[in-house]
């Protein structure tokens, strides 16, 4: 019943409720009985398919990766939903906007099972492959080749512009990330982008917080920032110390609270403000905490 209504949530674009019975499907006792004997995965894998379009269609593109990356290449053909090749694109591409360089090695370089969904696609493993060795010119270049039959795609479509983006900033800052600094000019030329386009694309990302940077537009030079270590000591010592003295507040509070036998409790509303009533005969207006222990 669960896999019929997700395959009618997802036709209505009901990403919500696909969730939500995805959900409701695995916590059910034959699904657990199925999955830990591993005799049915072709249910496994269907529900793991409709979780990712719901992220994805969410623009959760980290979690509709490990959907995607989690289905069984055997039985991931689910005409009425998504074909092999689909999980391989949707998967592939997910990943590569969201995942770094150890997940992109752990979960897709060096896994068995995911590269069966990658000789479906060889432009997109071609794609993966040159990102993680750094070959972002060809990365780039291959993507644009894609593209139009990506936007032709009723899923992935309306998300093809921000994965793009997504990929091109990261690889922009894995490309800078061992540098203190770096000429815009080749930056721009592994890019395959102007200097001004660049440029732009590197404010963007200082603005954003993603690059510890600063432009030299006039020598077309992007240097790093050279963070003051002993000042960052310092703040991270004052902020120790400030979250010491709280607790310790806290706890000498406690203390006279449990010493002096100090017991607050709740009375029911009855319109007016809440008022609770102190052991000691004190009444507290408008303390609303549970009874101290």
């Amino acid at each position: 019943m669960c896999l019929n209504v997700i395959k009618v949530s997802v036709y209505l674009q009901n990403w919500s409720h696909v969730l939500s019975y995805v959900s409701k499907a695995e916590s059910t006792p034959d699904f657990t009985e199925t999955n830990g004997k591993d005799a049915n995965q072709e249910i496994v894998t269907r529900l793991r398919c409709a979780a990712g379009l719901a992220e994805l269609a969410t623009k959760k593109y980290k979690a509709a990766a490990k959907h995607f990356l989690a289905a069984n290449f055997d039985n991931s053909d689910c005409p009425e939903l998504i074909t092999t090749a689909n999980v391989a694109l949707y998967g592939g591409l997910c990943a590569l906007a969201t995942f770094d360089r150890q997940e992109l090695q752990k979960n897709i370089i060096s896994s068995s099972s995911f590269k069966l969904f990658l000789e479906l696609e060889p432009q997109l493993r071609d794609i993966i492959f040159k990102f993680y060795e750094s070959k972002y010119a060809s990365c780039l270049k291959l993507l644009d080749d894609i593209r139009d039959n990506l936007l032709l795609d009723m899923y992935i479509a309306p998300h093809v512009n921000n994965l793009y983006t997504k990929i091109r900033n990261r690889a922009l800052i894995q490309y800078f990330s061992p540098y203190l600094s770096a000429d815009m000019n080749k930056m721009a030329l592994a890019f395959n982008r102007t200097v001004p386009a660049l440029e732009n694309e590197l404010m963007q990302l200082i603005l954003d917080g993603q690059i510890q940077a600063r432009i030299d537009s006039h020598n077309k030079i992007l240097y790093a920032k050279d963070a003051d270590q002993r000042s960052l000591t310092y703040e991270k010592a004052l902020k120790v110390g400030e979250e010491y003295q709280r607790r310790t507040k806290m706890m000498i509070l406690r203390a006279a609270v449990l010493k002096n036998h100090i017991h607050v409790k709740n009375q029911p509303r009855d319109g007016n403000h809440p008022e609770s009533v102190v052991s000691t005969g004190v009444i507290i207006p408008g303390f609303r905490q549970q009874e101290a222990k």
